[in-house]
């Protein structure tokens, strides 16, 4: 018999979908977005795992198990969302339990930053370096580390939360109640709040003509960047600096191999990677920051999906 499995990444904007066979073989991909209640979640979750069997001339009941990827900190063994700044409606939600129930598929949770590092692990990275962090650049962002050749995820599997590593004491306010979080200057939010706050000064730039029809997004202000629009080069640059300040620190501390970057804005590293690696230059420790490797995933949109289709796999073998 053909096990086939789901791997299902929650972001704080869509919500992505990989149906895959035992050997990582994908079957069908969905992308749908994120609702505003838990319930409302929940339930889109079960309809895009129906869609993802269907799309493969598959039923639900043919799915061996599903694995989900979700921002925030976990209870991996009750399968549990304790807290999500970037999906206020999730506190103590028992995400696992509810599709278990209703879907009638074992499911596995794991925080999102570490299903990103599975499967760049998987499909991408492999073997080539012992120590490197996964940085994941979405509506917030996520951390992954894989130390000695081992994936570290800490005593309750929530380590390397590094978006809410702050860079300002008396910084912007932060959903997770803290002030100054990288995350707040360096996500995709923080690009578009960054851009919103310049557009009040900066009338002649085409990204205001074009927001009167269109939704400001980091998309929209990298396809003015190329354009060679002024303000979005600017928003592009003390993003960037943002950015570095934080990965500096992450040089310091880890003295890693690799630093392999994914999520919507690792689409754009030809115009933040310049930026960022000089301020880890000017910041970081002589001996850390010299041979660090700087890797955008080269399918970040569906990596994380596999990262949660392996570790449905390996749920299912430990059985």
């Amino acid at each position: 018999m053909i096990c086939m499995y789901i791997g299902i990444d929650i972001g704080g904007t869509t919500i992505k979908g990989l149906m895959a066979d035992h050997s990582g073989r994908e079957l069908s991909f969905k992308q749908i977005d994120t609702l505003k209640t838990a319930q409302e979640i929940d339930e889109s979750i079960y309809d895009l795992i129906g869609a993802l069997a269907a799309s493969a001339s598959l039923q639900t009941r043919d799915i061996n198990a599903v694995g989900i990827g979700t921002p925030g900190p976990i209870d991996r063994d009750r399968g549990i969302v304790l807290k999500s700044p970037n999906i206020p409606v999730f506190q103590n939600h028992p995400l696992a339990k509810n599709i278990e129930r209703r879907a009638g598929i074992k499911v596995v949770l794991e925080n999102d930053a570490t299903v990103a590092l599975i499967g760049a692990r998987w499909k991408e990275i492999g073997d080539r370096f012992r120590t490197w962090i996964m940085i994941t650049l979405g509506t917030g962002i996520g951390g992954g580390l894989v130390l000695h050749d081992t994936i570290y995820t800490g005593i309750s599997g929530n380590a390397m939360e590094i978006g809410h590593m702050s860079i300002d004491p008396d910084g912007k306010r932060c959903g997770c109640g803290s002030r100054g979080c990288w995350e707040r200057y360096a996500s995709a939010t923080g690009m578009v709040e960054l851009a919103r706050s310049k557009l009040k000064r900066r009338k002649d730039s085409s990204i205001g003509a074009r927001i009167r029809n269109e939704d400001l997004t980091p998309l929209l202000i990298h396809e003015e960047a190329l354009n060679k629009d002024r303000l979005a080069l600017e928003i592009f640059d003390e993003y960037s600096t943002y950015l570095g300040i934080g990965l500096a620190n992450l040089v310091n501390i880890f003295n890693p191999e690799a630093i392999v970057f994914g999520g919507g804005l690792s689409r754009a590293s030809k115009l933040i990677l310049p930026v960022a690696k000089k301020v880890v230059n000017e910041r970081a420790l002589k001996g850390l920051k010299e041979n660090v490797r700087y890797i955008p995933l080269k399918h970040p949109h569906k990596i994380p999906t596999f990262g949660a289709v392996k570790i449905a796999i390996d749920l299912n073998s430990s059985d």
